[in-house]
């Protein structure tokens, strides 16, 4: 018997997974027409949804830490070894934490330019003790792409790590966090 995350947590972060997906997607595609200085209506619709889609992301990471904090999370099978159960914690937490201060960077980023309209007009709260410049937004924006790129990384090693145990081990980690009814 595999022991699976509960519904609620598999639905998360699966969603999680599609919308990083479509903000790497996104992110990519807007600085790269930024830069070409391609400031259009698509260019402003790339960043309104990469921004919409960003400040989500930093909600449902806050409703999911504070479900993890309040659910166990399954046992591993036992052939796993404790080093790896240790390795597997790391990455957790870490892509937790970035989950978390990636958008938090973006938010302010976009309070200091300020730039906070997303779509059909609706903007972001602005964030409190964040002071307007653009010289301030440029750096977090910085900070923001650099914390980004190590974010794909590890989001990145974690798909590799999940399809190794799914494709050549087949010892059931995949099928705890995955959606099949077979136990």
């Amino acid at each position: 018997m595999i022991n699976r995350y509960s519904s609620y947590a598999r639905v998360i972060h699966w969603f999680t997974a599609l919308a990083i997906l479509a903000l790497v997607i996104l992110g990519f595609w807007m600085t790269q027409r930024a830069a070409a200085n391609l400031w259009d209506n698509l260019t402003n619709t790339l960043y309104g949804w990469h921004k919409l889609i960003g400040f989500t992301v930093l909600l449902v990471t806050i409703f999911r830490f504070c479900l993890k904090l309040n659910s166990k999370t399954p046992p591993y099978p036992n052939a796993i070894s404790p080093s790896l159960v240790k390795v597997a914690s790391i990455v957790h937490y870490t892509l937790y934490g970035l989950l978390f201060v990636v958008p938090m960077l973006g938010w302010a980023g976009v309070t200091a330019y300020p730039a906070l309209i997303t779509l059909g007009g609706y903007s972001l709260p602005a964030m409190p003790g964040i002071p307007k410049s653009e010289l301030i937004a440029k750096q977090i924006f910085q900070i923001h792409g650099l914390l980004a790129m190590t974010l794909i990384a590890i989001i990145l090693l974690h798909i590799v790590a999940g399809l190794n145990h799914l494709i050549i081990k087949r010892d059931g980690i995949f099928q705890r966090i995955w959606f099949d009814k077979k136990k």
